[in-house]
């Protein structure tokens, strides 16, 4: 599969020049993208790969370790939190607990991150080869945000491929799929216009507010699982992986230009 996506990013449009470049933007004006959102869990690494489950199984310990919960009580009011609010961390103080602050929760919940993720240099090429501004718009908190993507090598401290990280921390009281958690980037990003933003998600259900502030979207399908139809109406193209660089360029090539 590697040796198909160098392929493909062999194929990728190159950089013309400003007089090329200003015509086909004219020419094309209603594609032009700014700025290109990436979630992280199950989009800038494979989320079947056991991380996940093992964040999942220290909130679950974390529950009856704090409150003498059995594991069945745990996972239920585990999975009730996360599916109230998308984020284990509120969805859990939503419904009364305390949990500590949320470095402090995630730090205990996503210690081990180096056992699961590495770098990946096709992954780079391929983020790379899209010529946008770029960043990473996750609900864990910016700090291990931070850690998930050093193990990966992309961020920002030692790579130029994401501008910045944001996380629960800086959109908090609220986080994705709520409207002002996107607002929020959005703005800090320079009131960019959501029309030419592009974001990556996993979650339907951060996709189809996203998709409701004007963004264009592309859902990373984490296990190979298939859309709904109605799902179909919250994203512009769905994928297997960002490794998918044939979809990306037929459906949506202006990914790969200027």
């Amino acid at each position: 599969m590697r040796a198909r996506v160098a392929k493909a990013l062999a194929r990728a449009p190159v950089r013309r020049s400003v007089t090329a470049r200003a015509r086909r933007t004219r020419a094309r004006a209603s594609n032009r993208i700014d700025v290109l959102v990436f979630d992280l869990d199950g989009v800038l690494y494979d989320g079947a790969n056991g991380y996940l489950e093992r964040v999942r199984s220290r909130q679950r310990t974390f529950l009856m370790e704090r409150y003498g919960m059995s594991e069945e009580e745990a996972r239920e009011t585990r999975e009730r939190a996360f599916g109230r609010a998308s984020q284990a961390w509120k969805g859990l103080r939503d419904l009364g607990f305390d949990v500590g602050t949320q470095d402090e929760f995630t730090a205990y919940c996503r210690s081990g991150v180096e056992e699961f993720l590495s770098y990946d240099e096709v992954l780079e090429s391929v983020i790379r080869k899209m010529p946008h501004r770029k960043c990473v718009f996750t609900n864990t908190s910016e700090t291990q945000g931070l850690n998930a993507l050093r193990c990966l090598k992309l961020d920002p401290e030692q790579s130029d491929v994401f501008e910045q990280v944001f996380g629960g921390v800086f959109t908090a009281p609220v986080c994705k799929p709520q409207k002002e958690a996107f607002e929020k980037v959005l703005a800090h990003l320079g009131d960019v216009d959501p029309r030419r933003c592009v974001m990556f998600e996993d979650s339907v259900k951060n996709l189809k507010t996203a998709k409701e502030l004007g963004m264009k979207t592309v859902f990373i399908k984490t296990r190979g699982e298939e859309p709904s139809v109605e799902d179909l109406t919250q994203f512009d193209v769905a994928i297997d992986s960002l490794l998918d660089v044939d979809t990306l360029m037929e459906k949506m090539p202006e990914l790969f230009e200027l």
